[in-house]
């Protein structure tokens, strides 16, 4: 059997282990976690490891690591935890100054894992050998036994199983992006509570009908941390957090909890979202589901190709007149699902297979 070494703590607890169908032995393969990849180069490591997992390959702690790994005569598969990465982000990934390491913006590893052929597309010219093999994530979204049922997630966060759910995986207020190699942050706040004022003005005017939205995992760490701008949890966000109703209510995000916006979305009618994976996921489901692109976002560069997917709405007034329209018709749910496909893959609880035998076959290349 092969031993092999995970990289990244807080992606093997949201993404990994969640999965139900995460189960490498029964493939041929072990793999560990290493709590702190970065310490590698002065701990060592146990020489039984046939070969590695990154999560990522740019940060310049991670990439002495990897240099050190492959001295040590360890092949470096990359599966990406970014899920979304557009053209946009190649400036990023391979020429950000920030990550210039002994010449290299990157480390290349020898094989990429990528969870869609668009981001395989992206790495071409960049890596020798890569294959498309999906993400974990999802897995738990076929396996109904893993998950709570309706009933009993209505009563966890205290909903109303009587009426309609909007659910709004909501973002942080900004959105950093590349240009001419330089970070440049863009403000989004404006926009965070448009969607608010939107949502609270709809809601009000209905009797069956509550809306719940989830915090950002990265607002709430700076709004925990007290870091960032201080827009975080702010306005209406911040003020049905503190105060929900029977209307609106806002949940917080818990570290290394991948579950909650699972359950949330499992009893939601309709999913709003700005560039989420969430919509892709709600997608699958065949929830009805609104893109939200208003003014501040509109210029941004490098966001996925949602607009052409998903019935995509600019501003307070088409957004109410959507949510009514989505919570009495069809008409807003995505019948094509080749667009999660495009993204994400396939759903079908076979990316821990898929993972294992791409390794086996490059580990029997190699002998």
């Amino acid at each position: 059997m092969l031993h092999g070494l995970f990289l990244d703590p807080r992606i093997w607890t949201i993404d990994y282990l969640s999965s139900p169908f995460w189960n490498p032995e029964k493939h041929g393969v072990s793999i560990d976690l290493h709590p702190n990849a970065f310490n590698i180069p002065k701990t060592g490591i146990d020489p039984k490891y046939d070969f590695v997992i990154a999560t990522e390959v740019w940060e310049i702690l991670m990439q002495k690591t990897l240099n050190y790994l492959r001295a040590k005569g360890l092949p470096v598969f990359l599966v990406p935890r970014e899920i979304l990465p557009t053209e946009a982000y190649k400036g990023q990934m391979f020429n950000y100054e920030k990550f210039k390491y002994k010449d290299n913006y990157y480390f290349e590893p020898d094989m990429l894992l990528a969870i869609s052929q668009q981001y395989l597309d992206l790495w071409k010219g960049h890596v020798k050998s890569g294959a498309v093999i999906g993400y974990p994530r999802f897995d738990i979204y076929i396996s109904k036994d893993k998950m709570l049922s309706r009933e009993s997630i209505f009563k966890k966060y205290k909903l109303d199983k009587n009426k309609k759910v909007i659910f709004f995986p909501s973002f942080p207020p900004y959105h950093i992006q590349t240009v001419n190699n330089k970070s440049v942050t863009v403000d989004l706040y404006d926009d965070l509570q448009n969607i608010m004022r939107a949502l609270e003005e709809f809601v009000n005017s209905k009797e069956d009908v509550q809306v719940i939205v989830k915090i950002h995992p990265m607002a709430q760490k700076c709004y925990n941390k007290g870091t960032g701008n201080g827009k975080e949890v702010a306005g209406l966000l911040k003020k049905y957090y503190k105060a929900p109703t029977d209307k609106i209510k806002v949940i917080g995000d818990e570290r290394n909890n991948g579950i909650i916006s699972k359950e949330l979305l499992v009893i939601s009618d309709t999913v709003i979202a700005f560039t989420s994976v969430m919509l892709l996921e709600a997608a699958h489901h065949n929830k009805s589901t609104i893109h939200l692109l208003f003014d501040q976002a509109s210029d941004l560069k490098d966001l996925p190709s949602y607009s052409s997917s998903f019935y995509t709405v600019h501003n307070n007034q088409d957004l109410i007149q959507a949510l009514g329209e989505s919570l009495s018709s069809s008409k807003y749910i995505i019948d094509d699902h080749s667009v999660v496909e495009k993204y994400i893959y396939k759903i079908d609880g076979k990316f821990c297979y898929r993972l294992c035998d791409e390794i086996k076959r490059f580990m029997e290349k190699k002998k």
